[in-house]
């Protein structure tokens, strides 16, 4: 076996590494609203509204290459290379180091068969294809069998890591950067080295995210905003509608209030692409004056994990409380179970589905005690690196212990995050629902209650501008419900000045 000459191998050696979307955040329960309304509907499966469109990750670069020297073009066909191995693999070379993918698959179609080619050449430019072609497993393979017989091939052995690092393997590229770590490499790699070390330290230890600022809300108490209830009186077939003056506590109360929230997680890698996880959320509203409306919840979840380069699921329990004013307003446990999958690195398709069992402290409000679940199918498109678009389809069953509180709200959710350089951050999103109950009220007639929802949410920023450490963010968010039963109608907006830091 013969191998390839040192500096002729040096050439080799460059490969792109492929771009990822980021993660999607996963779906919350919301807090319930105050006893006299309904639970509000759990948001769907929607992008980090902090995120903004990914530009494609560099490959950090493992050789130096050589200056580009003028040449006079020389015309070959394949006839020409098939009967020169040498010249082979020179556009071999050269094809790898400009990223010429047609090239390499035109060329492994004769050259692994030709009269004494480099198995090593071979094989190494074998799996850059694979790789590209996003078939790690095949790859990653090929590579752990080339090193099997050359231990002492450094470049791929660094190659293998940034691959298995591409793959979610964090572990197996641990093991691979530990061994680098004791050869004599010369300074590019030992610079990439020590970064995919810093990268694994990284992902290995707990991500934080803290947040607080001022909020204004026109609805503190989501009131009616109508002065008259009024209530149908039956005499046989006469019914009369009687108006009934509201008292000044039942109509909608606007107040300014410190908002918070605080997100601590962790992800670990237990072997290959299987992971646990664990993490758990807080937020909350302090009013100024409004405090009996003062509403703040905690939840708990970990589970389970599988991801690698394109691809994820995840099973993970969760157990949650909330508090209104200063009592415990209700507790919650259930499971949520996520899968999304990367066609291409434009597009990522995820599906989830949130199943929350919820009970309320006062007995009160048993009628509201059941279950929750919401199926949502989202899927993203990165336009451009400075323009994101995604949308979502939802079916959202909430089932109480009274028949006329039990519904089912079909929705459909559309937004886009835009980036104008570092000047301006923008993202805007839109959902509508509608939400029919599935007993009639007995109060109104033995009617049905039939609601439409639109929620509208917009956020903006200015791209790496921080005040000491915290990026602000400015936000506004409305919500108008109508239906057949004007007492249920309501609006309330929402403006926010939030702080946010992650570490």
């Amino acid at each position: 076996m013969r191998s390839i000459p040192a500096r002729r191998f040096f050439l080799v050696l460059a490969l792109v590494a492929a771009a990822c979307l980021p993660a999607p955040a996963r779906a919350q329960a919301a807090a319930p609203l105050p006893p006299a309304l309904l639970p509000a509907p759990v948001r769907p499966l929607e992008p980090d509204p902090g995120l903004a469109p990914p530009s494609p990750a560099p490959a950090p670069s493992i050789i130096r290459r050589p200056a580009a020297q003028p040449r006079t073009p020389v015309e070959l066909t394949d006839e020409d290379l098939r009967t020169n191995v040498k010249l082979t693999e020179r556009i071999l070379n050269q094809a790898m180091l400009q990223q010429d993918w047609s090239t390499l698959r035109r060329i492994m179609g004769f050259y692994p068969w030709m009269q004494g080619v480099d198995p090593i050449l071979r094989d190494y430019v074998h799996g850059a294809l694979l790789r590209h072609e996003g078939r790690y497993a095949q790859a990653i393979a090929l590579y752990r069998r080339l090193l099997g017989r050359h231990p002492d091939l450094d470049y791929v052995r660094l190659e293998l890591a940034m691959m298995l690092m591409e793959n979610k393997a964090f572990d197996e590229a641990g093991a691979q950067i530990g061994q680098l770590s004791t050869r004599p490499l010369d300074h590019a790699a030992r610079h990439d080295v020590e970064s995919y070390r810093r990268a694994l330290e990284r992902q290995r230890g707990w991500q934080f995210r803290l947040g607080a600022g001022l909020a204004y809300n026109d609805n503190v108490n989501s009131a009616n905003p109508d002065r008259l209830l009024y209530l149908p009186l039956a005499f046989g077939t006469l019914t009369i509608w009687v108006p009934f003056a509201k008292q000044s506590d039942a109509l909608p109360k606007a107040d300014w209030g410190l908002k918070y929230s605080g997100e601590a997680r962790i992800e670990r890698n237990i072997r290959g692409n299987h992971y646990y996880t664990f993490g758990t959320d807080v937020s909350g509203v302090a009013y100024r004056r409004m405090d009996d409306y003062d509403d703040r919840s905690l939840t708990l979840r970990g589970g389970y994990r599988h991801q690698d380069f394109n691809s994820w699921f995840a099973a993970t329990p969760q157990v949650g409380r909330a508090w209104l004013g200063d009592q415990p307003y209700s507790r919650n446990y259930g499971l949520s179970l996520e899968y999304g999958y990367q066609p291409t690195p434009s597009w990522q398709l995820m599906a989830s589905w949130l199943w929350l069992k919820r009970r309320y402290d006062d007995p009160a409000y048993a009628a509201y005690d059941g279950h929750l679940d919401i199926l949502s199918l989202t899927a993203l498109r990165v336009v451009s690196p400075s323009l994101l678009v995604f949308g979502s389809l939802g079916l959202q069953r909430e089932s109480v212990a009274a028949g006329e509180y039990s519904y089912r709200s079909p929705w459909v959710q559309v937004g886009a995050v835009k980036t104008f350089g570092k000047a301006l951050g923008a993202r805007l999103s839109g959902r509508y629902g509608w939400q029919s109950y599935d007993e009639p009220y007995a109060l109104f007639l033995n009617q049905r209650r039939r609601d439409r929802e639109l929620r509208l949410d917009a956020s903006v920023w200015v791209p790496g501008f921080s005040i000491g450490g915290l990026e602000p963010r400015f936000n506004v968010s409305h919500l108008r419900i109508t239906g057949n039963l004007p007492m249920y109608e309501r609006s309330r907006t929402e403006v926010s000045l939030m702080f946010e830091k992650r570490f």
